[in-house]
């Protein structure tokens, strides 16, 4: 067991960031002893001495740092013992390991504040950018602008700190974790079509609105004379990730006006025989909240009832629609409803690491301060994000998924990959199929 002693202010924020790093990562025991320290003293209980610098907490006035001026200033690039990490709080320096009777090492580098920082989203909660749907953009994170989202970076200081404690003689193992992956499938339209009459409409839409004949004519060649549905292709999804050893999660929108956003009839019989032969299979059934529920507690508890009430299994995470999140209330949300995770945590508009982990972790409300039993497990990437918003080739987005999976496999996480199954069967995604076919098989 450690002991880390350090002094008594914002403790739960601490507690918290030691329970994720040193518990949840590291599977390493320890007692914080309370005290005037301004560091974090880590001792071992050989003798060996870990001191991280507290760069963030000891200087915050008015016991508040949710304010813009306590996020990073900069992010500079640490390398010590092969590893190589960003600094945002504190500086670059490890000086040389001292090896006296009892050894020391010190580091300047405020790897708990940074922590901090990427797991809670409070940089969310602060910053006033937003997108045209209400949505916190990449491009103000931390992350993309000091050029690290691609990174999973607290599991790089999760490294560095196990490190720097084998250095000092600790000589318990990490926990054995293996590379998963986890497909899941936002099912925004079980079908494209309801009625006879939405095959006409379709095709209309495509020579009139859409002015292409290219479309019209691969609708009419492949789907228009046939019995299915281009949207249904839960059986053969399931058919070919049972293949690979997979099971998916399939997240449904609840009950809701007519006039919404995506709506469909929750209880229609198809979607209901969907949802029982999706659980028949062992897969497993998640909740969608719509546009609106992000931060409505009433409509999003609704809305999961109505799930709730057709499922045959127990319905206990999911992600929201359009990856709306506002930080912390989503996730308080979430947490009153008894969700065990939620995996809305990525971009739109960015693939990597929006939480700068491939883990899934549990989340903490900065202005309740207290960690939740709510778990979140991020999206790494998802089929919008490549096709449309980054406008990749089918090619340039297989090289980026792998890339992405190689920083995942790394750290023996879980690498999230959202598809949708309306992305599959139309003309404009049938050249996708590749890619998710070549993914889900290596």
């Amino acid at each position: 067991m450690l002991t880390i002693e350090t002094r008594a202010e914002f403790v739960p924020e601490k507690e918290y960031c030691f329970h994720v790093l040193f518990r949840e990562m590291l599977g390493i025991d320890y007692k914080v002893v309370w005290s005037d320290d301004p560091a974090y003293t880590i001792r071992l209980l050989n003798g060996g001495t870990l001191v991280i610098e507290d760069h963030f907490f000891q200087h915050i006035q008015d016991s508040n740092y949710l304010k813009t001026n306590y996020l990073p200033q900069k992010s500079t690039p640490l390398s010590w013992h092969n590893l190589y990490v960003e600094v945002l709080y504190g500086e670059p320096v490890i000086p040389p390991f001292s090896s006296q009777n009892e050894p020391v090492i010190r580091c300047c580098a405020d790897i708990f504040a940074a922590t901090f920082l990427m797991l809670t989203r409070w940089e969310e909660y602060v910053l006033p950018d937003r997108d045209e749907h209400g949505r916190f953009p990449a491009r103000a994170s931390t992350a993309v602008r000091f050029q690290f989202l691609y990174r999973p970076v607290v599991n790089e200081w999760a490294d560095l700190l196990y490190e720097m404690l084998h250095h000092l003689g600790w000589e318990q193992a990490r926990p054995e974790r293996k590379f998963r992956m986890s497909i899941s499938c936002d099912v925004d339209h079980p079908r494209l079509w309801w009625s006879a009459a939405g095959r006409f409409k379709t095709l209309a839409g495509s020579v009139f609105k859409r002015k292409s004949l290219k479309e019209a004519v691969f609708l009419l060649k492949n789907h228009f004379f046939k019995t299915g549905d281009p949207y249904d292709v839960f059986d053969n999804w399931m058919d070919i990730l049972e293949q690979h050893g997979l099971r998916a999660q399939f997240n449904f929108l609840g009950e809701r006006a007519a006039s919404s956003d995506c709506y469909y009839p929750v209880q229609h019989p198809f979607v209901v025989a969907t949802i029982r032969k999706i659980a028949a299979r062992g897969h497993t059934i998640g909740f969608h909240p719509s546009y609106e529920a992000f931060d409505q507690p009433e409509l999003f508890h609704r809305e999961l009832d109505s799930i709730r009430r057709i499922s045959p299994v127990p319905v206990t995470s999911g992600r929201q629609h359009y990856l709306r999140f506002s930080a912390p209330e989503t996730w308080r949300i979430w947490e009153s409803a008894g969700m065990d995770w939620d995996s809305t945590l990525g971009y739109s508009e960015a693939e990597g690491f929006r939480c700068g982990i491939c883990h899934d972790f549990p989340v903490f409300d900065f202005l309740e301060r207290k960690m939740l039993r709510l778990r979140e497990k991020p999206l790494v990437a998802m089929d919008v994000t490549l096709a449309l918003y980054r406008q990749y080739t089918a090619s340039e987005a297989i090289d980026r998924l792998h890339q992405l999976r190689k920083q995942v496999e790394r750290h023996q996480g879980e690498f999230v990959l959202l598809w949708h199954n309306s992305s599959w069967n139309t003309y404009f995604w049938a050249g996708w199929k590749d890619v998710f076919l070549r993914f889900v098989s290596t």
